[in-house]
């Protein structure tokens, strides 16, 4: 288990000193930045159609994804996962999103994994983020997603990529506070339904005469 920056305690014991004050301030500062970086380009894209500008805007992207990565492991490093209460709500996304988006060191996602877990069992991090960071582990090793929160595309057409158990898939979406997946899917244009589940039927082969 990682312990807190002295810092991070020292606020949490309410006896902060202006100095301390003054770090968080800038922390919560250069985390917002960072959120908005994040989000730009990939609110961007979307007004460009397939070509020379839209690539140039995904590069531009996958640069800063790699910048935000680096500062964004060395404030959790050294201060532990700053929850709302010290930095306020964009800050403290920002930490998730830039590991979501990490998706070019699937190994950094996974690392950082625990530590937000340790984060939601403290009230530090969403239970629903973390549920779509455990996806973005899982398909960016190969295997099955828990939660359905990773979309595909294959043709221009998009898809929820492979998950576990997916008759059950919408009771594991509500422990940890995300929407039923049909709703979800709405989002990207279309429709997901569960599985029909299949009755299995004994045939018995004839009998003796």
């Amino acid at each position: 288990m990682r312990l807190h920056h002295p810092l991070t305690l020292v606020l949490l014991l309410g006896g902060a000193s202006a100095p301390a004050q003054d770090a968080m301030a800038r922390l919560r500062a250069e985390l917002e930045r960072i959120h908005t970086l994040d989000q730009r380009d990939r609110q961007n894209v979307h007004g460009y159609a397939p070509g020379a500008q839209r690539d140039s805007v995904i590069a531009h992207m996958m640069h800063q994804d790699s910048v935000n990565r680096v500062r964004v492991t060395a404030i959790i490093d050294s201060a532990g996962w700053l929850g709302e209460a010290e930095v306020g709500r964009t800050a403290n996304q920002a930490l998730f999103l830039v590991l979501q988006h990490a998706d070019a060191r699937p190994d950094v996602q996974a690392r950082y994994l625990e530590e937000m877990r340790l984060a939601v069992e403290q009230g530090r991090a969403r239970a629903h983020e973390l549920a779509m960071l455990e996806d973005r582990v899982e398909v960016n090793h190969g295997r099955p997603q828990i939660y359905g929160s990773q979309i595909g595309w294959t043709e221009g057409r998009p898809f929820v990529k492979p998950m576990i158990d997916e008759e059950r898939v919408n009771e594991r979406r509500a422990v940890v506070g995300l929407e039923p997946l049909e709703r979800y899917t709405e989002r990207f244009g279309f429709t997901w339904s569960p599985p029909v589940k299949q009755e299995r039927v004994l045939r018995l082969g004839p009998g003796k005469p």
